[in-house]
């Protein structure tokens, strides 16, 4: 118990330390995500009101899909597309410009939708949230390096990690009573697609506010070290994204199978819990809520893991937890027991991710630190990319039972992955 009280003493007196740039990226991240949670909460529920979970888009050469599915995984195919470019603007102008240019981008696709539901115009918006999320995947882990000390460094990603899932869930609990008091306000049905068009109202404000904070920070430069021209060869940047490519692989290949496993449910689980429980608007903010709460405390509990098991041993462990969790929630018997389920999943799955994230970025020369970042984070969005297209077919034809049983493979594939390429190398060397 005393080394325990010490331990978490110790790791408290850290933030302190943190710097003011820091503390601002803080507020930044709490600001987007909070905006961010609302709109996630009810996009599916958006679709819905509106009916396209029921209409098809031809796409040419590939035929008719379900609109309700291309609106996940386009704007994925969007990031995708963008990734080189953003990382390199992100590389020459330095990771608060992605920041900010993530946060206005993101801004403009909330208030865009609320405006112009049509289908294509809805598709043509939901994309361009697709290179605002690269924009902060490929700038916030290079930021917080940046500013960040050798001592604090676990504590900032951690507490970063955290307080985004926190106030995720604190944004689902605030966004689950939305609906009601915007649709007495709009003298509309609580559930109609008016109300939750006004959602993404109040959730694009609060991303407009994100970059406020770092507005008043001094531009940080480029990351990648400035040539004594300061001409851009076209040659050699791409012999340096080729070898930073090749730094990235080992840490991409997990990542990839997680978001192929988690691309076939995860974006639908509010319509599982409706459409099995028949959970309201408010049942499922609370839900959303208390499931952000938990991960993100359990976040917080990274440092403690990493001393303990070590960085990579604790992402193993947490990630091979989740998946008996995974293939409860497909049997549970009532919603709230669901909930719970839920709960531990995403707590189990989730806390130990900013551990990857550090573990990679202090195994990277820091030049190569946004196309590696990128490259995991595109690795755990690829998934995205015909995911959750397929889930919907599949989700018409069969059900959710065949997608909890893939994404539970997909989760163990991940996990030994991860296993076989950091763990076990190390294990044999001690030998």
């Amino acid at each position: 118990m005393t080394r325990h009280s010490s331990l978490v003493t110790r790791h408290l007196s850290l933030i302190p330390s943190i710097t003011t740039a820091a503390r601002r990226y803080l507020v930044y991240t709490a600001l987007l995500t909070g905006g961010l949670a609302i709109s996630a909460l009810f996009f599916n529920l958006l679709l819905l009101a509106l009916g396209y979970d029921q209409q098809s888009l031809h796409l040419p050469f590939l035929g008719a899909w379900s609109i309700l599915g291309l609106m996940h995984s386009l704007p994925a195919f969007a990031a995708a597309l963008s990734s080189l470019p953003l990382w390199w603007l992100v590389s020459r102008y330095g990771p608060r410009f992605g920041l900010v240019g993530g946060a206005l981008l993101a801004a403009a696709s909330l208030l865009g939708m609320a405006l112009w539901p049509t289908p294509v115009s809805m598709l043509a918006w939901a994309c361009l949230g697709g290179p605002a999320a690269v924009l902060f995947q490929v700038s916030a882990a290079p930021f917080m390096m940046r500013h960040s000390g050798p001592h604090e460094r676990a504590m900032l990603f951690s507490l970063s990690a955290g307080l985004m899932i926190g106030v995720a869930g604190l944004g689902s609990l605030v966004g689950g009573f939305l609906p009601a008091l915007l649709g007495a306000w709009l003298d509309v049905p609580t559930q109609s697609a008016m109300v939750y068009r006004s959602t993404f109202g109040v959730a694009a404000c609060f991303v407009l506010l994100a970059p406020i904070p770092l507005l008043r920070l001094p531009p940080d430069g480029a990351v990648l070290p400035e040539t004594p021209t300061r001409q851009l060869h076209v040659g050699n940047e791409l012999r340096k994204l080729w070898d930073f490519g090749r730094a990235a692989l080992p840490f991409v290949v997990s990542p990839l199978l997680i978001s192929c496993g988690a691309a076939l449910l995860i974006p639908f689980l509010n319509l599982y819990l409706r459409q099995r429980f028949g959970a309201p608007d408010a049942a499922l903010g609370f839900i959303f809520a208390m499931i952000g709460i938990a991960t993100g405390a359990a976040t917080l509990l990274a440092p403690w893991l990493a001393r303990r098991f070590g960085a990579m041993g604790s992402v193993v462990l947490t990630q091979a937890l989740a998946i008996p969790c995974l293939l409860l929630l497909a049997v549970a018997p009532n919603l709230w027991l669901a909930a719970g389920i839920a709960l531990t999943r995403a707590a189990l799955m989730n806390m130990a991710a900013p551990l990857y994230e550090a573990y990679a970025m202090e195994h990277t020369a820091e030049a190569a630190r946004p196309i590696v970042i990128g490259l995991i984070n595109g690795a755990f969005s690829a998934g995205y990319i015909i995911g959750p297209a397929l889930s919907a077919q599949v989700q018409r034809d069969y059900g959710f039972g065949p997608l909890f049983i893939a994404t539970a493979c997909l989760y163990a594939a991940g996990a030994w992955a991860n296993y076989l390429i950091f763990l076990r190398p190390r294990r044999h060397c001690r030998l």
